[in-house]
């Protein structure tokens, strides 16, 4: 079984972050702000925010594509050009990020007005951004045409997630680094309620309605004076006692629609594919020596979810006899590789790895040669095993 965690992690953060939004809007609205410290220190601000928003937002969009619209994006990364475009973009604005960032917190450590304005969880949440960027940044330098091969591998995964349907084998075949960076993604989720980042969720159209003015007296021990108290000498009112209530009830319901999933995962999370056998269809007209792809459907258990799942592998009818069944794929990343008639190969439009009909790597940065799954050919019917395994080692390990 996957690990649980990338089925229990992202929902305790979607909880943290919902139920304590909801009770510090309610409770200490004055503070659900920026806290914006432009009047101590504007020129470094400048250089920082600008490129760090434009950086982070266009990023952030590109990453949310592929799990909602993964056909556009294939679509758009079909041709080796405009990959490489994307690519050299995606590159361009993470350094851009990156620089913001990088002069954001230097400018809380020079500016002594900035400096001292920075609460403790200010200096957690760049930290924690810092390595988010820093890691995205490594993936790209090392593990290249990540806008291909997420489409297939972490997309997924985080659409399973909006689905509350985990699917936690996604993820933990890729490498470490892709993992940490998954995973950090949703710690920071769960630190919104408790820094600045609340402000993204502040729309100020109220102002539209407001008077020019409110004045709003805001401080301890002053809470019998206080515009709105009513003058009761700091007790509890029945306005009082309804907001509560109001904050606990939104709080709770949002911590069961997030929590049930992960919670079922760990109840009754078994074991995916691997366990039974699947008819994929006919292998009568299969020509010889010739790959052909076939789609078919599994039954497949997730979590507290029973359905079917629709998988393809690569068939090939060899000529001295017999069969060949390989996943589709590709044991460097993860990405679906793709049979060129003309070469006479396999190759992988990710990074360049390629396979000779049999599953041997010839060229490219592949550590192993093409997984093969478990067949058995009953009255002309092929049946597969499907199974996954981990990715970017020599060796076969199933996940």
């Amino acid at each position: 079984m996957a690990p649980v965690y990338f089925a229990v992690i992202p929902y305790a953060a979607m909880v943290i972050a919902v139920a304590g939004g909801i009770y510090r809007y309610f409770a200490d609205r004055f503070s659900y702000s920026s806290f914006s410290s432009q009047l101590l220190e504007d020129q470094t601000l400048f250089w920082g925010s600008v490129p760090w928003h434009y950086g982070i937002t266009i990023i952030l969009f590109a990453h949310v594509i592929p799990i909602f619209a993964p056909s556009l994006w294939v679509w758009l990364h079909s041709d080796p050009m405009r990959m490489l475009i994307f690519e050299l973009i995606g590159s361009a604005l993470g350094l851009l990020a990156i620089f913001g960032l990088l002069a954001l917190i230097l400018r809380r450590i020079l500016s002594r007005r900035a400096a001292a304005v920075t609460s403790v969880m200010d200096w957690v949440l760049l930290a924690g951004l810092l390595l988010q960027v820093s890691a995205g940044a490594y993936i790209t330098l090392f593990y290249r045409w990540g806008s291909m091969w997420y489409v297939y591998t972490a997309a997924p995964w985080l659409r399973s997630l909006f689905m509350f349907s985990p699917r936690p084998d996604l993820i933990t075949a890729l490498p470490w680094v892709v993992r940490f960076h998954a995973l950090n993604a949703f710690v920071l989720i769960g630190l919104f309620p408790f820094t600045r980042l609340v402000h993204i969720f502040t729309v100020p159209v109220s102002y539209l309605w407001r008077p020019y003015q409110v004045v709003i007296w805001n401080g301890p021990g002053r809470e019998a004076g206080a515009i709105g108290t009513g003058g009761n000498g700091g007790g509890v009112t029945r306005r009082g006692f309804f907001r509560k209530a109001v904050i606990w009830a939104l709080s709770g319901a949002a911590g069961i629609v997030t929590a049930v999933p992960a919670l079922r995962f760990i109840i009754n999370a078994q074991p995916l594919s691997g366990l039974v056998w699947s008819k994929v269809g006919d292998v009568g007209p299969l020509p010889v020596d010739s790959p052909v792809s076939m789609n078919f459907e599994m039954r497949s258990t997730e979590a507290y979810m029973h359905q079917m799942v629709l998988h393809d592998v690569w068939v090939v009818r060899r000529s001295a006899g017999g069969f060949a069944v390989f996943s589709p794929i590709c044991p460097h990343l993860g990405c679906h590789y793709k049979w060129d008639p003309e070469m006479a190969h396999f190759e992988c439009p990710c990074h360049g790895s390629v396979f000779t009909i049999d599953g041997r790597v010839i060229a490219g940065p592949a550590p192993r040669p093409l997984d093969t799954l478990p067949y058995r050919i009953e009255n002309g019917t092929l049946y597969v095993k499907w199974e996954r395994f981990q990715v970017g080692i020599p060796k076969k390990v199933r996940v």
